[in-house]
């Protein structure tokens, strides 16, 4: 069983709309996955989440509770947000309920809170970053990268952070791509030579499926330390 999570180098990168075609490409390779994100902010029922709208567009055998175990009516980032409602997350609630889809799915996509930094308790006497539940939760990263004239910048300093705590990201997948555009394939290009770390799929504008550059499942079951091949060996 694999666990991954999406993180944005920036805000509004498409991470749910990455999720989703993520999810999609596993159903048709014949797996069972499970989509689960730590928290969310600013709705007011997990109907208007966006673990609704991931169920609805894959037609996941999940509930929307185990999909987000924490959410809060107020906006904004969800240390703030906890701290203003007085309604901070429950660590234990999160592992308990990825433990659950972990158990019954063949692979989790977890869509990641925020971007590559991101507190979700930020108190005096208690401290939790997301990165402290990837760690935990022993989760491969995977870097959503907008395509734009910052996504070599973003990439290279999201890959060193993840490089510099010791979680080296498996793979980017870089959103708003167009492979007909001479420049989006020179950046693509500078990424992974920037970064070494391998592009593993693209996503053109209002697409249906990401163009796969890997044997995704393949991808997905290796170490953390272990490159992404183009193809599994024989």
């Amino acid at each position: 069983m694999a666990g991954v999570i999406l993180l944005g180098t920036e805000p509004r990168v498409g991470k749910t709309y990455a999720s989703i075609l993520l999810l999609q490409e596993l159903l048709r390779l014949g797996q069972n996955p499970a989509y689960f994100k730590f928290a969310a902010t600013g709705i007011a029922s997990l109907e208007r989440s966006e673990a609704a709208v991931v169920q609805a567009s894959c037609r996941l055998d999940q509930n929307l509770n185990d999909m987000i175990p924490y959410y809060c009516t107020a906006s904004g980032p969800v240390h703030l947000a906890a701290r203003r409602a007085m309604h901070f997350i429950n660590e234990r609630a999160i592992t308990e309920r990825f433990a659950w889809s972990l158990a019954t799915h063949s692979h989790i996509v977890v869509e990641g809170v925020g971007e590559v930094v991101s507190p979700l308790i930020m108190e005096r006497d208690q401290v939790l970053l997301q990165e402290d539940l990837i760690f935990k939760l022993q989760l491969k990263v995977i870097l959503i990268v907008r395509m734009s004239a910052a996504a070599l910048n973003n990439s290279v300093l999201a890959v060193n952070y993840l490089k510099s705590i010791s979680k080296s990201p498996c793979g980017i997948i870089i959103n708003a791509f167009n492979e007909h555009n001479y420049a989006h394939l020179d950046s693509l290009d500078l990424i992974e030579r920037c970064t070494q770390t391998p592009v593993l799929a693209t996503i053109g504008k209002n697409s249906e499926l990401m163009n796969l550059r890997c044997n995704l499942l393949y991808t997905l079951a290796l170490p953390d330390d272990e490159e992404a091949l183009d193809e599994a060996p024989e």
